[in-house]
């Protein structure tokens, strides 16, 4: 009970609601993420399934985010608008739990367009609700209750998987009852995302931009975009990102072609791997969020990105799967970083009105990447070989760093001059 003193005597009943609401968000995640490619592949998926698995969602976003982000940024109340998307992201579970009774034939592009279709309710949830969480807390409050959602989140992301895995391992005889097995993963989903809507339902909002009516607040308009574009510090930070995002994402169906096709990995042994990733993450976003807090998110965002480009060189050779789990605490740590500090950076660069628009556009431009980068991943590996293509990626992330790094520079520079400024007019 010690592991939760943290959450129970130092926060007021709201963020302990929201810390909560993420702790089943990562729980439903881990029913189903870490084996989406797995349960594809169980249903006859190819190498370019497996990429179309990652890009399709991606694909959605860009559809969606920014005309439906311009609708609900005119929402004062965005609980609501994402408890709905919450319910709207239930059904789609139900839907892929009927998948595997479709024939062999059309049953891996059915799951497919599922997987992206869930995206649309899915991206706009992570959209709505970082807009909803910016209006509810602010400054330190909002750092400290983010990273023990995150942090929180993790631990019990980590049991689910390592659970999860298990039943898949040692329950199954066949692939016919693991496709069932995992069906049944996705009925849960349903009733956990049930839960967290009820949950979320709970927490009191937080202070509204509104123009009076009750309802709506002014909508986002050309003069608007214009300023958008103006935003430097927004602008820079989103292109920034973007490289990061292309690195991050053209490793993703590599790394399960990696682990499944080489290592020739099991669904225990792919829980494994998260559980490493999770437990790693867990115990690290505590010092991750003491060096935003230090250094700024600007800087800790630097570490992050280099931590994320290190573990992509222990792919030029082939591995074992005690070294797997080795790369995949590496990878834990990067990704509690990555967590902590891109959602903090874009916080600092957004305005006071028009959050949730500012935060379409950011997660679209992520998502163009999201649709590509895999894809161009597995074209990259047909092209030059699984080791060779991880190569080319590390170095991308170190660009990426690179990058971070220039822009934290110019952020003190900026910093300094404006510093300077004042004095004088002093």
């Amino acid at each position: 009970m010690r592991l939760f003193k943290n959450i129970i005597n130092n926060i007021d009943k709201n963020s302990l609601l929201v810390i909560l609401e993420g702790i089943v968000f990562t729980m439903i995640f881990n029913l189903y993420n870490p084996f989406i490619q797995m349960f594809a592949k169980r249903m006859g998926a190819g190498d370019t399934h497996v990429a179309l698995l990652n890009s399709m969602p991606p694909l959605m976003a860009i559809l969606v985010l920014v005309p439906c982000g311009i609708f609900i940024d005119r929402l004062v109340d965005k609980k609501r608008a994402t408890c709905i998307l919450i319910y709207i992201n239930s059904i789609f579970y139900l839907l892929i739990a009927l998948v595997p009774f479709f024939s062999d034939t059309y049953r891996v592009i059915i799951y497919i367009a599922l997987i992206g279709l869930m995206n649309w309710p899915g991206s706009l949830y992570g959209t709505t609700w970082q807009s909803f969480f910016v209006g509810t807390f602010k400054g330190a409050q909002a750092r400290l209750v983010y990273s023990l959602r995150s942090k929180y989140g993790a631990f019990f992301g980590m049991i689910t998987v390592l659970f999860t895995g298990l039943i898949l391992t040692k329950i199954p005889t066949n692939d016919n009852e693991r496709l069932a097995i995992y069906q049944l993963f996705y009925v849960a989903c349903t009733l956990l995302a049930i839960l967290q809507a009820l949950i979320l339902s709970r927490v009191k909002n937080g202070s509204s931009l509104d123009n009076g009516n009750g309802k709506y607040i002014s909508s986002f308009n050309m003069k608007d975009f214009k300023y958008m574009l103006s935003n430097k510090r927004f602008i820079i930070f989103s292109v920034i990102s973007f490289v990061f995002h292309v690195g991050w994402q053209l490793a993703w169906p590599l790394g399960f072609i990696y682990n499944v096709d080489y290592v020739k990995v099991n669904e225990f042994q792919l829980s494994l791997l998260n559980v490493t990733a999770g437990l790693a993450t867990f115990l690290s976003y505590s010092y991750w969020n003491k060096l935003t807090n230090n250094k700024g998110g600007s800087f800790a965002i630097i570490l992050s990105a280099a931590a994320m480009s290190v573990h992509t060189f222990f792919y030029v050779r082939l591995m074992s799967i005690e070294m797997l789990i080795l790369v995949n605490i590496i990878i834990g740590i990067a990704n509690a970083g990555i967590t902590l500090t891109l959602f903090s950076c874009l916080i600092e660069t957004l305005p006071e009105d028009k959050r949730t628009v500012y935060i379409s556009f950011f997660n679209t431009i992520m998502s163009i990447s999201g649709f590509f980068s895999p894809l161009a991943g597995v074209w990259i590996y047909k092209k030059v070989g699984i080791h060779t293509a991880f190569l080319l990626i590390g170095f991308v992330r170190i660009l990426a760093a690179f990058l971070y790094f220039i822009g934290w520079l110019a952020e003190r520079k900026m910093g300094k001059n404006l510093h300077s400024e004042s004095e004088i007019s002093a």
